[in-house]
């Protein structure tokens, strides 16, 4: 074994100038001991060997305590918990770490891909949470064969259902190009000359059979047949749409949505290229000779293994493009007489004479010109696409079916096709005060008003916030006597509206809008515990207060009672929906005296069942309207500030009007004011939403039937202020009118017109 020099020279020099150092520091002592021995004063000794001693001692310890510092620090590296609580760090450092998290959250959670649209206006009062709709920081999300859910046109549609159903469509559209039987026509216009608008247009049978695509016969070869026929115009769209669909269709990788779209774009000029029979071919087509060697069918019949012949193959180019010149080139014997009897093949249906003259035909092509049922749709509950009128050459000639009805922007988006169910406009959904009708005083606000807003009140006035609310059917009202809540109302614990939230109950006719207002409770509400204490709850539009609801029987309240209830789009009797000959039908068919009787005796035999199903009991709400204010401070502190405000202002007017009803008061009529959590838009506070029946009169009249009918009228409003209260009772409230509808109104329902913002 080597020896290391350099060790034992760094070991000799320490413990030389060590042993030097205990000699120097032992010295001094030594010979102060030796001074008091020779002077003989022995107590000194004792005094410095006493203070050395003690003086080592303290060393020894310090230095024993340090070495144990030290190493139980560093056995302690790396730590089992980040120490940035409040009890490991100070307040400052604490500040600036929270802030640090709250950053990373919010970039943990812009970052992850979502449905925008899902977040509705939950983010409304914090910027940072807001994602811009045309560019997310997450980018364009995509998977072959499936629209993203956040598609504005195409939500969540399958691309493969699609592609299926379009080989039925072709034959929708070319079916219905087929002219009106002029032999049946000619017979109803003689039977029914007096009666010109009970003409009914019934295809020509004949054209029908030459037009439909035999069971057997491919895409393919049924757009020869159509080009053949000069029905697809330009030819060549034809043999584009083939190679795509063919494509879509047996290909083993899926479509992305750029192919989609292309092969739709095409689809649609298929569509719109499709034009009526020419009159020579339809001269021959309804019997322009009765010989074989005249006219020839274009589809031959079953050979020997059941195949069907074909004019040509269509794999040659000039298959799509030829005239009508090649088009009736004969392939076999069949003639046109013998296909106006139905023998072009076997795959082609016959029929009687009598059937062919006297009904359309039944053909699964004719039940596409309605709604297309197609057998090879993935879709259960039907086609997901089927053709529509077009009003312009831009429209497109088909619409999905996809929860609303989608569309493809292959090109400019058209107006609504359906005007009856365009959403009604700012302007429409309400009336509007005329001061011709109204008086001036509609065009002023409030001049008593002394209530004001704080100087920092700021809400946006900028946005355009008319129907960019979600629609509901029921709302639910529970009491809760207080006027903030936790951020989520849901989250209450022990409350109904825990149990209906996170109990998954959902009523079966239609979106719930559910809330906790400030309505109080009943006595025996503060004598049970959590969990288990009764409340009320007020059902809008019906106008009803169901009593006595605890969380368990938060079932029963959906059950019996809000399935049961009128919606916000239920029609109300003798309501006017848009439709003077349905007034008039509805007024034809109001029921009789018996008929009420025998409805109200149904009722109370309901009334009966529920009592002997639920412990539940409801009554009606004695108020005539309901004034709902958002008052949720812990989600926007503008709501807490504004509703105090604009209930005292609303109490003011209505007190005037004898109108007012506070929280105990029970008369009849009157307009009660609740409290109620966050509803959405706090940018745009103070948000008001407005029950109101149609009759503030209604506990006066003698059937009861007004009691039943509920709130006519929803309508919720934003940016109110005090000075806009007067006016807002005035006309809102008592008449059904908006004062300011492009400035205040957010959206709401007219069930006595029929109509709804969304």
């Amino acid at each position: 074994m080597a020896i290391n020099v350099q060790r034992v020279l760094n070991l000799t020099v320490f413990t030389f100038f060590s042993l030097v150092l205990f000699l120097s520091i032992i010295l001094t002592p030594a010979d102060a001991i030796y001074q008091c021995y020779i002077t003989q004063r022995l107590t000194n000794i004792f005094i410095i060997t006493g203070g050395y001693v003690v003086t080592f001692i303290l060393a020894v310890l310090i230095y024993t305590t340090r070495i144990y510092t030290n190493r139980t620090v560093l056995s302690g590296i790396p730590k089992a918990w980040i120490p940035v609580e409040r009890e490991d760090v100070g307040k400052s450092v604490r500040r600036l770490v929270k802030e640090g998290l709250a950053h990373s959250a919010i970039i943990a959670y812009q970052a992850r891909p979502r449905d925008i649209a899902a977040d509705g206006h939950d983010f409304t009062g914090y910027e940072s949470l807001l994602v811009d709709y045309d560019n997310p920081p997450w980018g364009q999300v995509e998977h072959p064969g499936w629209s993203s859910p956040s598609c504005p046109d195409l939500p969540d549609l399958p691309y493969r259902t699609v592609v299926q159903e379009l080989p039925h469509l072709i034959e929708a559209k070319a079916v219905s190009l087929a002219p009106p039987d002029p032999i049946f026509t000619a017979t109803q216009r003689a039977l029914h000359a007096p009666f010109p608008e009970t003409e009914e247009s019934i295809p020509d049978t004949r054209v029908v059979e030459v037009l439909r695509r035999p069971i057997s016969m491919g895409l393919r070869g049924y757009l020869q047949h159509l080009t053949a026929l000069n029905v697809v115009d330009p030819p060549e769209i034809g043999m584009e749409f083939v190679a795509l669909y063919e494509r879509a269709r047996f290909s083993t990788r899926e479509l992305h949505e750029a192919e989609f779209r292309t092969l739709m774009h095409v689809f649609a000029e298929l569509l719109r290229g499709m034009k009526v029979l020419d009159p020579q071919i339809l001269d021959e087509v309804r019997g322009g000779g009765s010989s074989q060697a005249e006219s020839e069918s274009l589809i031959g019949p079953s050979d020997e293994e059941g195949e069907t012949d074909t004019v040509d193959s269509y794999g040659d180019s000039e298959a799509m493009s030829r005239g009508r010149s090649n088009s009736l080139r004969p392939s076999n014997a069949s003639t046109w007489d013998g296909a106006r009897q139905g023998r072009w093949s076997p795959v082609w249906s016959r029929r009687s004479e009598a059937q062919r003259t006297l009904a359309p035909p039944r053909t699964p092509s004719m039940r596409s010109l309605r709604r297309v049922q197609s057998n090879v749709s993935g879709s259960s509950g039907g086609s997901v696409i089927r053709l529509v009128e077009t009003r312009s050459p831009t429209d497109l000639p088909y619409a999905y079916n996809v929860g609303s009805s989608s569309r493809v922007d292959d090109s400019p988006k058209p107006q609504e096709e359906n005007d009856d169910d365009a959403t009604p406009s700012v302007d429409t959904l309400f009336p509007k005060t005329d001061p011709a009708v109204d008086g001036e005083e509609c065009l002023h606000d409030c001049a008593s008003c002394t209530v004001k807003y704080p100087a920092k009140f700021d809400v946006d006035q900028e946005d355009t916030m008319y129907g960019n609310i979600n629609g509901w059917s029921t709302h639910v009202l529970v009491a809760t006597g207080k006027t903030d809540w936790v951020r989520d109302v849901a989250d209450e614990e022990g409350s109904v509206m825990e149990a209906i939230e996170k109990g998954g109950l959902v009523p079966s006719n239609g979106k719930l809008k559910l809330s906790a207002s400030n309505m109080p409770v009943p006595d025996e509400y503060h004598y049970h515990d959590a969990g288990k204490q009764p409340t009320t709850v007020l059902l809008l539009p019906r106008f009803t207060i169901v009593d006595h609801v605890t969380p368990q029987l938060a079932p029963d309240l959906i059950k019996y009672f809000v399935n049961r209830s009128p919606t916000t789009t239920t029609p109300l009797v003798g309501g006017n929906n848009n439709n003077n000959d349905e007034s008039e039908q509805q007024q034809q068919q109001q029921p009789s005296t018996e008929e009420q009787q025998q409805q109200q005796e149904e009722e109370e035999e309901n009334i009966t069942d529920i009592q002997s199903l639920t412990s539940l009991r409801s009554r009606p709400s004695p108020h005539s309207a309901v004034i709902l204010l958002c008052s949720h401070r812990t989600r926007d502190a503008r709501c807490g500030q504004s509703a105090p405000l604009l209930r005292k202002e609303f109490e003011r007017h209505l007190r005037h009007l004898g109108l007012y009803r506070d929280m105990d008061d029970e008369r009849p009529g009157g307009v009660g004011i609740y409290f109620i959590n966050h509803v959405g838009g706090h940018k745009y506070a103070a948000n008001v939403i407005i029950y109101r029946r149609r009759d503030f009169e209604w506990y006066k009249k003698t059937e009861g039937t007004e009691e039943e009918e509920g709130a006519a009228q929803g309508i919720w409003l934003a940016r109110v202020r005090p000075q806009d209260c007067e006016n807002i009772v005035r006309y809102t409230v008592l008449q059904g009118k908006v004062v300011k509808p492009g400035e205040q109104l957010r959206g709401g329902f007219d069930r006595e017109r029929g109509v709804t913002s969304w």
